[in-house]
């Protein structure tokens, strides 16, 4: 009997990973079987563990904590179908399964003692991988064939005495400047890169003509939220949203600058194979128009729990007073917020609650946002008055700000920074 682990939150969400061992390690030190990098995972940080029948989620001492259902354990406890292990910015849900890994799921294995139980991973064929804007003159691909083409949104590596799972994006970099003039695949994918990214006819980074195609996969058992931002729109029927190519939603009117809009993907168009696009049309043809700041958010469909929803979201209420006491307050609020309206998702019909909470969430990304606009900019103002040093201490109090993955990829956009003054240091 195995069991899987599919990434609800976090880098990679979609992916599965099915274990046929018995004890299971997570952590940022190499020698653990899944190795998540991120300063918020311990080096040996948790683990799920075989006990008679059942299997056990163990905290190893973690400095951050290991979560069940959001909630941090102090103890070991019994995985159920469907439970949730959050581990620094990833969660996972948990399944146990008696068959064959399926056609997205990575497969480990432990292999006999002579081979010094390494891990044996092997990539199973048919996962889908990204796609980004690119330049050049060849032939653009359509959306099946593009899917098929891509290599899996997994890095693996071998170590000495066991492989190493990293999670991530498979993604291009774009610089500001690298994004004028980009050409516009058929297919974008939406990813982080992405989300930097103007697609639309006119001032735009990606000229798309009268319409933009977005693609994403969403797993079973999984609702999706679709963002964006709409520009230059004149009317309220200018520009539609069309799921699969069913009507979705039309988008706002919007000036230079338009709001974040946030759309709950209908379940009834989802694609039963998991492979989704998410089309943008302008019916008027030459007009100037554009959508940005491109996301998808899967969350994951869970038993419902209202009585949990209601403690994360006193939690986090409790976290939004304190913003002004820790730096990292507002980013919690903001994470214990999704926690809530992830309880609530498998509820029919849905409180009146959930519709608060996804206010709040959208109020913390909005507040998120301008924080990190903020101290980017201070960062850079510095860098430009050559005050290196207070510039990198700047990112470094983006980093106490954003302790792990957000909307707005402030994290990475420090990160980036600081590795650079690094390298710029010793050469």
């Amino acid at each position: 009997m195995a069991f899987v682990l599919t990434i609800a939150e976090g880098q990679g969400r979609g992916q599965k990973f099915s274990f046929a061992t018995v004890d299971v390690t997570i952590g940022r030190g190499a020698t653990n079987d899944v190795v998540l990098n991120d300063a918020g995972v311990s080096r040996n940080h948790a683990r799920i563990q075989r006990q008679g029948s059942g299997y056990f989620l163990l905290d190893n001492g973690s400095s951050n904590g290991t979560e069940l259902n959001g909630v941090v354990i102090e103890r070991p406890q019994l995985l159920r179908e469907g439970d949730l292990i959050g581990v620094g910015p990833v969660a996972f849900e948990f399944a146990v399964r008696a068959e064959a890994a399926g056609n997205n799921e990575t497969r480990i294995t432990s292999l006999p003692q002579a081979q010094e139980q390494a891990t044996r991973i092997s990539t199973l064929p048919h996962a889908a991988g990204s796609v980004a804007p690119r330049a050049g003159g060849t032939r653009k691909p359509g959306p099946l064939e593009v899917f098929a083409r891509l290599p899996r949104g997994v890095r693996i590596g071998a170590g000495a005495a066991a492989a190493l799972l990293v999670i991530g994006l498979a993604r291009v970099s774009v610089s500001g400047r690298e994004r004028q003039g980009l050409e516009c695949p058929d297919t974008i994918s939406v990813d982080d890169d992405v989300t930097a990214i103007s697609f639309g006819h006119g001032e735009v980074d990606a000229d798309c003509g009268n319409q933009a195609v977005f693609g994403f996969n969403v797993p079973p058992r999984t609702s999706a939220l679709f963002h964006y931002q709409p520009m230059h729109i004149g009317s309220p029927s200018e520009v539609e949203l069309r799921l699969n190519g069913k009507h979705l939603a039309w988008a706002p009117v919007a000036g230079a600058r338009g709001e974040l809009q946030v759309v709950p993907l209908t379940p009834a168009l989802l694609a039963a194979d998991g492979r989704n696009f998410v089309t943008v049309l302008q019916g008027q043809k030459g007009k100037e128009w554009s959508v940005g700041r491109v996301r998808v958010d899967l969350i994951a469909v869970t038993p419902g729990d209202l009585k949990g929803a209601q403690e994360s979201y006193d939690r986090g209420r409790r976290k939004l007073q304190e913003r002004r006491v820790a730096p990292r307050n507002l980013y919690d609020a903001w994470k214990i917020f999704l926690i809530a309206r992830r309880n609530m998702e498998g509820l029919s019909p849905r409180p009146a609650l959930y519709d608060e909470v996804a206010q709040l969430i959208k109020d913390c990304e909005r507040d998120l946002e301008k924080d990190c606009s903020k101290m980017i900019f201070t960062a850079a103002r510095f860098e430009k008055y050559e005050q290196d040093d207070r510039a990198q201490q700047t990112y470094r109090e983006v980093l106490l700000h954003f302790p792990g993955e957000d909307p707005s990829s402030c994290r990475k956009k420090a990160q980036e920074n600081i590795v650079s003054a690094q390298v710029e240091a010793s050469e």
